[in-house]
Parts: C-alpha cells; sequence; structure tokens
C-alpha cells in the first residue's frame, strides 16, 4: 500500500514539475526575446560530473547502492538506491522527488532489450533516515534538501544507464552509467 501511494505521490509531483516547466518554456518561445539571452539560458541547463542544472533547481548525485532483496524492509527484489540533494533555484516551492522523477530515468540493458527501471520501494534502512525524512516536503527557494530513490533491479550486475533531460518531456542533457559491482 504504501509503495501505491508513494507512487501516487510521485507522479502527481512530476507532472506539477513537467507542467511548470512547460510554462516556463512557453515563455521562452516569445519572439522578442534576444538569440544571446536565449544561447545564455541554454548553457545554463547541463547533466555533467553527476550534477543536473534546469531551470528550477540543481540536483547532485551523492551516492549510489546496491541493495540486497529482504522482506523484513519491503523490498522483494534488490535494489539501486541513489541518493541525491535538491536546491530550489526557484521562486516557488519544489521537492526534491519532483525534480528527480521529472528529469531522471533508468535502464539497464536484457539479453534481447533494453528495460526501463521502474521506481522501487523507498529504502526503509535506518542508515537512509536523513534522505527518507524530507524527500516529499516542499523546498523553500534557495533551500536544499537531501532525498533518496530507488529502482528494482532484474540483474545486479548489468550496468545501468541513468539519462537526465531537461523536464519529462525536454531535451536529453546527458547520462552516466552506474556500475553495480
Amino acid at each position: 500500500m504504501k509503495k501505491i501511494l508513494s507512487l501516487g505521490v510521485l507522479t502527481v509531483c512530476g507532472l506539477t514539475l513537467a507542467a511548470c516547466n512547460g510554462a516556463n518554456n512557453s515563455a521562452d518561445n516569445k519572439k522578442n526575446e534576444s538569440t544571446s539571452a536565449s544561447q545564455t539560458k541554454a548553457d545554463d541547463v547541463y547533466f555533467k560530473d553527476d550534477t543536473l542544472k534546469i531551470e528550477m533547481a540543481t540536483l547532485k548525485i551523492l551516492g549510489t547502492e546496491v541493495l540486497p532483496a529482504d522482506e523484513n524492509l519491503f523490498r522483494e527484489k534488490p535494489q539501486l538506491a541513489i541518493t541525491y540533494e535538491v536546491t530550489n533555484d526557484s521562486k516557488e516551492p519544489i521537492s526534491a522527488s519532483t525534480v528527480w522523477i521529472a528529469c531522471m530515468g533508468l535502464t539497464q540493458e536484457g539479453s534481447d532489450t533494453i528495460n526501463k527501471l521502474n521506481v522501487g520501494m523507498t529504502p526503509q534502512d535506518e542508515k537512509f533516515a536523513e534522505y527518507t525524512e524530507h524527500q516529499l516536503d516542499d523546498i523553500k527557494p534557495g533551500g536544499t534538501a537531501k532525498a533518496i530513490i530507488s529502482y528494482d533491479l532484474d540483474d545486479t550486475e548489468t550496468p545501468v544507464i541513468l539519462k537526465a533531460n531537461q523536464g519529462m518531456a525536454g531535451k536529453e542533457l546527458g547520462e552516466k552509467t552506474i556500475n553495480l559491482k
């Protein structure tokens, strides 16, 4: 039940961020905006060195860890846990999980296909308490919050590819290979 609720909240948050990003993009398309201002704005969004910078926020990946399946911690499959922090660069409150869900996608190669990884149950391990405490809370403009997300793995050997986009339907900004071993 918690998993369904978490996924529902994250989906709503992701759609909210995508809508906000779309509103900002429509302003970008005005004819009276100069080319140089447009170029400067494009240079301000990127994904490199584990840092995603979009107009609304800056997301920094802090670490990754493969967690074994553990029924006592509600993990039916092994998971890739990713800790990160988000700084709100906008003038409106946002949540760390909204930024992640709207901008990041993970895949892993199967024998014949490339599989999109599904978000798993938030890790309940005590060592992640500082990341789960405020991950769904709104971050005030200029504030920073830590968070965690996990993805269910069928294979704990094959590397995972993380692709960063500028919002849910935005331009691809880069990718990172996460080695699981």
